[in-house]
């Protein structure tokens, strides 16, 4: 089924109270959400505390997500909204300590993390959050700029653009370190 479908059948369902759309909802958008607020708090645990948040706000302000004109660009905005206020809530600075919780997962990674790993994590908590959504999106979560433009609703070139400025800025980052 193609995201236009799953949108306007979750859209649907929700209208006519069925909670079942929550299920649609976690089926098709769930892992990227995750990735995407990971991006954002730099904490894989704050982020499955905040995908927790966005379901309950899907729940409350289900009409809303039933008049999105896009679903999943409306979902992923929803879901910065409630990163930003967990932030904004805790009063989390962005410099806080990223080294004592390691929040970036390489695929085929086991314990072992090496000093390189440790910098890149470091850069790119250090990077503005438009770029560094961007770079987790498309390097860690394999997606293209046309899938990261129609999360985030820019345009692929804009996606583009983030990616390189922020694999620019993390390499600047990293050869600073070094």
């Amino acid at each position: 089924m193609d995201s236009e479908k799953v949108g306007n059948e979750i859209r649907a369902r929700l209208a006519a109270n069925d909670l079942s759309a929550l299920d649609m909802i976690w089926d098709h958008y769930a892992a990227d959400l995750l990735g995407y607020l990971v991006s954002i708090l730099c904490s894989r645990q704050d982020a499955e505390d905040t995908l927790q948040d966005v379901f309950v706000t899907i729940v409350r302000k289900r009409l809303s997500v039933v008049n999105a004109r896009l679903l999943k660009p409306y979902l992923f905005r929803l879901s910065r909204n409630v990163a930003l206020n967990r932030i904004k809530r805790n009063r989390r600075i962005r410099e806080r300590d990223h080294e004592a919780s390691h929040w970036l997962v390489l695929n085929g990674e086991g314990e072992r993390r090496d000093e390189r790993i440790q910098q890149v994590e470091a850069a790119l908590a250090r990077l503005p959050e438009k770029q560094r959504s961007v770079v987790v999106l498309k390097f860690y979560q394999n997606k293209t700029f046309r899938d990261i433009g129609d999360m985030l609703g820019i345009s692929e070139n804009t996606a583009g653009s983030r990616y390189r400025y922020g694999m620019a800025k993390i390499r600047d980052l990293v050869q600073e370190e070094a």
